[in-house]
């Protein structure tokens, strides 16, 4: 991802930012990586994480997934197997808004589906937080969310979060345009990478993200945990990807984690 450096930082041409965001921008830009960058700005704020969402309105709701976050990757893919995006209010509540829309756990409806997902995010710190929208013209709906592991949030809290929205929604705009943006468009063009995975290839990739180590799948598919090794390094081949943690974050960006 070397080669996408360049352009990530030119993305930041005319883009005025205060100084106390503009260097954290410029190096999680340009950083294939950014998660660490990120992090201690999120600190600062007051937040447990960052998700980075996109969805695409239809008659029947909304479908959506999570491209990017700071969480650990199988909340990504418990997300996309579980079609959370159909009830997360960070996408269904930013439609049409263009302003921050806060959202508590507390105050969503209380139905099977629901509490579901509020459980399950939960473990992954996301039980309130900041979603703000970016109406893209190539990619849709997409929304940064800043999660927050509190709920119900405290008065204090809201009127804390009241006073930076101004910095939130600057930071939005510039994680988007400089940081982040390409990941949708990597996205995109991984659909034609992910039909070269074999279905074992993708069977492994989808018990790993259940939190199944090699031993467990190779005794689960009846084969050696050499061969597991196998089809893992044939995965974070055409994937692209260093690790198994990003092959399982890729996978459930492009989909993989829903049965075929």
């Amino acid at each position: 991802m070397a080669t996408d450096t360049p352009r990530r930082r030119a993305s930041f041409a005319g883009l005025t930012l205060p100084l106390h965001l503009a260097r954290p921008m410029v190096d999680a830009a340009a950083a294939d990586f950014p998660a660490p960058i990120i992090r201690p700005l999120l600190d600062r704020f007051g937040f447990d994480g960052l998700t980075y969402l996109v969805g695409r309105n239809h008659d029947r709701g909304t479908a959506g997934r999570i491209v990017w976050s700071t969480h650990p990757p199988e909340w990504a893919a418990l997300y996309c197997r579980a079609n959370y995006s159909a009830i997360d209010p960070r996408l269904t509540n930013t439609r049409s808004r263009f302003t921050p829309y806060l959202w508590d756990a507390s105050g969503l409806p209380d139905d099977p589906r629901t509490r579901e997902f509020v459980g399950n995010a939960a473990r992954y710190r996301t039980c309130s937080g900041v979603a703000i929208a970016v109406h893209d013209s190539s990619a849709g709906h997409v929304v940064l969310a800043f999660d927050s592991r509190l709920s119900p949030v405290p008065v204090v809290r809201r009127e804390c979060i009241a006073e930076i929205l101004g910095d939130l929604m600057l930071v939005t705009v510039a994680l988007h345009e400089g940081a982040l943006s390409w990941r949708i468009a990597d996205g995109a063009r991984g659909n034609g990478i992910a039909s070269t995975l074999t279905n074992r290839e993708r069977e492994c990739l989808r018990l790993a993200a259940r939190g199944l180590t090699s031993a467990d799948i190779g005794n689960k598919l009846s084969v050696s945990e050499r061969t597991i090794h196998f089809h893992f390094g044939n995965l974070r081949r055409k994937l692209g990807a260093l690790n198994r943690p990003e092959a399982i974050a890729k996978g459930a960006a492009l989909g993989l984690m829903r049965p075929d």
